[in-house]
């Protein structure tokens, strides 16, 4: 189910609102998505006629029944059980010639990432992050063994990016082998894919693992990929939007600061320099990210899904890491959901009742 498909789901579920408003980029996407418990489809943003903005797709476990072609009402412990027996049957991924992000091509010196609605979500944050709800696809350099995760990017120039990771991620180890072999690495970046693609993504598989496959058991069917046109990798044919380009190695940029899972500025002063040498987009795409960090936020619900599923994984710690299993498990998850609930009425009573 493509992007396009899910967003059409939810409007016939009853669940989705479409704002038709003039919005800003710049904190108010962030404040009116951390304000609202449901998917927003933003169709007017300030400076990007050609361009829509999703967020909110799987802050419920409703909306994830619905991702997975599931009936809106089904129990959790049912998706529960849906994801992890599918997680189990992984499909190949199959290359295509072509697919709909190609419709709008940019390369060379023409990119400029800021003709992308990249949200500045929070007046706190370092700048706008145009990597919050996506796919960060590489290949082991050595093996050739492809990895997929969702890795925070900061836009820090026309053409550039900070990628946010932790020492002991998949893709550090990857850089590292890059390194030592003084060669860059090349990364794809998918914006606007099926969410299933996300959430194996997100989910902490052994090293080798091909989150794709999982992806493409989890909707049923083979992920279709395309090849990119600037760097030897392929990327999901469905995709709204693709970056292309490789990670310097030896360099090193400061990330953030940024509201995180945690909910509290967070700052990564050794985050990897992406430099990106396409942009391929549909006509009129429709952008995807996420406003994290407050209870209940779209990342919780997600991080809550994979504790289920034991698929957790912070940053190599295994104490954090069962700690934070046992707290993010689904009970705790609508703890802080109905938490975030009561701050956001609190929020919208005090406007209500101006200065």
């Amino acid at each position: 189910m493509e992007l396009r498909d899910f967003i059409h789901s939810l409007d016939q579920a009853g669940f989705h609102g479409r704002i038709n408003d003039l919005v800003d980029w710049r904190y108010e996407i962030g404040r009116i998505a951390s304000d609202s418990n449901r998917p927003l489809l933003f169709q007017n943003i300030k400076g990007y006629p050609d361009h829509e903005f999703f967020t909110g797709g799987l802050l419920r476990s409703s909306f994830v029944a619905l991702a997975l072609g599931l009936a809106r009402h089904t129990p959790h412990a049912v998706v529960i059980r849906t994801l992890r027996t599918r997680m189990q049957q992984p499909r190949t991924p199959v290359l295509v010639g072509s697919g709909p992000a190609a419709e709008r091509i940019t390369v060379g010196r023409e990119v400029n990432l800021d003709s992308l609605p990249a949200p500045w979500w929070n007046e706190t944050d370092g700048g706008r992050y145009i990597g919050t709800w996506h796919v960060n696809l590489t290949k082991d350099p050595e093996t050739g063994e492809r990895n997929a995760g969702v890795y925070r990017m900061q836009v820090i120039g026309a053409n550039q990016t900070t990628v946010s990771v932790s020492p002991k991620s998949h893709l550090a180890l990857q850089m590292r082998k890059a390194e030592q072999a003084q060669r860059p690495l090349e990364m794809a970046v998918a914006i606007g894919v099926p969410e299933p693609l996300v959430v194996a993504a997100g989910a902490a598989f052994p090293y080798g693992t091909d989150e794709l496959a999982v992806a493409g058991g989890l909707m049923g069917q083979a992920v279709e990929m395309v090849k990119c046109r600037t760097i030897p990798l392929e990327a999901p044919a469905s995709s709204e939007i693709v970056l292309e380009g490789v990670i310097r190695p030896g360099m090193r940029v400061r990330d953030g600061p940024y509201i995180d899972y945690a909910g509290i500025p967070s700052i990564n002063p050794k985050a990897y320099l992406y430099e990106v040498s396409a942009i391929t987009q549909r006509s009129r795409p429709i952008f995807r990210g996420a406003a994290v960090g407050r209870p209940g936020a779209e990342d919780h619900q997600l991080y809550a899904l994979l504790a289920d599923l034991g698929l957790v994984d912070f940053h190599g710690s295994r104490v954090r890491q069962a700690m934070q299993t046992v707290l993010l498990r689904w009970r705790f998850y609508r703890l802080f959901q109905w938490t975030g609930r009561l701050g956001l009425l609190k929020r919208k009573l005090r406007r209500a009742s101006g200065p």
